[in-house]
């Protein structure tokens, strides 16, 4: 991982690129604290709703997130397609998200400073991936027309429903200090509303915006954000089953919403990567070079 790939006309080679590659053995921080957290039992210091959310995380992570990542990174450096080098970018962001909440929401622990180095990785390697990416010719293998209306739309909505969910209930606190009903604890409470409102709507809002205007970059960040978020939102799909196994009440493994949510995520990522109907294969944005399909 540590060698930059040949030169192609996705990623631009150059001391970036090889930043990218080697800051993505953040794979390897999340292999190892997802096996640690689940093969010790006590090493998150939570409570018991908390224990079993890190918990189902781990697992997530260990089964999902990071074979994923792996597979995408293993594709790109093979032959660099949108599809591998988009998915690889959408999982850094995926670690950013994660490890955000691990850094800063998990009781202070022996893997502290595991939590903290494997989202400063993902930072980096995000960071690095993404101004290494040509994005006119990445967006060339995403769809157009139709296919990047729809999930523009959806994409955009996403981004404005956390808005207005979180936005509406701190500003009800700011109003009245009423705190959402039988939820989790206010310092939970606080922590999911400030990473969601900085490291995922935002995301969210600016890829749907900017693929509903046809631009280079909103096709490649729709395709990452929803990326992101399918395999994120089947780690709170999960986390609804342990928390369900753990017996807090009202939880459960077979949540319509959670399911609902992890297949809409991933059927938008797919619709842009799928190939388009021959209908569909006309410039979106000629001056960029962006077209429907490859």
């Amino acid at each position: 991982m540590s060698a930059a790939p040949a030169p192609s006309t996705l990623l631009r080679p150059g001391p970036r690129l090889r930043v990218a590659w080697r800051l993505s053995a953040v794979l390897l921080l999340m292999v190892l604290q997802a096996v640690l957290g689940l093969a010790d039992g006590g090493l998150y210091p939570e409570r018991p709703w908390a224990v079993a959310s890190f918990r189902a995380n781990d697992l997530v992570t260990l089964l999902l997130a990071a074979p994923v990542l792996a597979v995408a990174m293993l594709a790109a450096r093979r032959r660099e397609s949108t599809a591998a080098v988009l998915v690889w970018l959408g999982m850094l962001h995926y670690g950013v998200y994660n490890y955000a909440y691990y850094a800063f929401g998990a009781a202070f622990s022996s893997v502290f400073l595991l939590h903290v180095a494997a989202l400063v990785a993902s930072i980096g390697a995000v960071l690095a991936l993404a101004t290494s990416l040509d994005a006119g010719r990445a967006a060339r293998g995403v769809a157009g027309g139709t296919r990047a209306r729809a999930v523009a739309a959806f994409t955009t909505l996403v981004g404005l429903a956390l808005v207005a969910a979180w936005g509406g209930l701190s500003l009800r606190f700011a109003l009245t200090g009423t705190l959402p009903a039988n939820v989790m604890p206010p310092s939970a409470v606080h922590l999911v509303y400030a990473i969601d409102l900085s490291l995922l709507a935002p995301v969210f809002l600016v890829a749907g915006i900017l693929l509903w205007r046809r631009q280079a970059w909103g096709a490649v960040l729709a395709v990452a954000v929803n990326a992101s978020g399918a395999v994120y939102l089947t780690v709170l799909w999960v986390v609804g089953g342990f928390h369900a196994d753990a017996g807090i009440p009202g939880s459960t493994w077979l949540s319509p919403v959670a399911v609902g949510s992890v297949l809409a995520c991933l059927a938008a990522a797919l619709t842009l990567l799928g190939h388009p109907h021959r209908e569909l294969r006309r410039a979106v944005l000629p001056a960029a070079g962006v077209h429907a399909g490859a």
